[in-house]
């Protein structure tokens, strides 16, 4: 479905806004997947994965090998604008696909930006919601304000805490937490449907949403999963 050779990847690679999301062939129907901090050092030519994709900033290693770039419009969502991220149009027809394409589904890629997509019942771009994830509004309130304290990546915002925390860190992080698990539940009440749920926060929120009765699956690799479905 795609426009590349014939060789059969063996390792794929899709950049994200701070993080890179491999997926390694174990055997010839399975793939392995992992996430990890972008490299230090320049990727070496002996390094390059077989296919790639990218919403982050492309190293330069990568940009001579253009040819092996997975692109947007070889992603088979219907009614895609030019300008989507491309994690979002693999997450959205993955999902859609999934659901078996006989109704309409919202995507949540609970990553740095939060991003909700919605698919209609025909398999098109339906629009959706961006929003600060987590990490980010928990970074945004420590660097904008002098009273609150400055959380790590690594901070209490993965560790359970009580409904209305009293300490400072707890508190931001339930805020945080329950304003995005607002957001999701408001779509699927305007959006009747399943809610399919990736990305790195997504353990935080499954529970969370369950227990309000969210019709929702959580699929922790399905931009990658997706991804090797296109190129393999």
């Amino acid at each position: 479905m795609t426009a590349f050779d014939a060789v059969t990847p063996q390792q794929c690679l899709l950049i994200g806004n701070s993080r890179w999301h491999w997926a390694d062939r174990a055997h010839a129907s399975r793939w392995l997947f992992r996430h990890t901090d972008p490299p230090v050092e320049p990727l070496p030519e002996t390094s390059i994965p077989d296919r790639w994709a990218a919403v982050g900033k492309i190293p330069a290693a990568l940009s001579q090998h253009a040819d092996q770039q997975l692109l947007l419009d070889q992603v088979p969502l219907k009614d895609a604008p030019p300008w989507l991220g491309i994690d979002r149009a693999l997450a959205g027809w993955g999902a859609w696909l999934r659901s078996g394409g006989g109704e309409g589904v919202c995507v949540v890629d609970a990553g740095t930006v939060l991003s909700l997509t919605r698919v209609t019942a025909a398999g098109c771009f339906g629009g959706g919601w961006l929003c600060a994830g987590l990490r980010l509004q928990l970074q945004a309130m420590g660097e904008g304000t002098a009273a609150l304290p400055a959380l790590g990546p690594d901070g209490p915002c993965l560790d359970p805490c009580p409904t209305f925390p009293v300490e400072t860190a707890s508190a931001m992080t339930q805020g945080v937490l329950q304003s995005l698990l607002g957001l999701i539940h408001g779509a699927q009440l305007r959006c009747p449907g399943p809610v399919w749920l990736c990305g790195g926060d997504a353990p935080l929120l499954f529970p969370e949403l369950k227990a309000r009765g969210v019709d929702v699956q959580h699929t922790s690799n399905l931009v990658m999963e997706t991804f090797v479905d296109l190129v393999s």
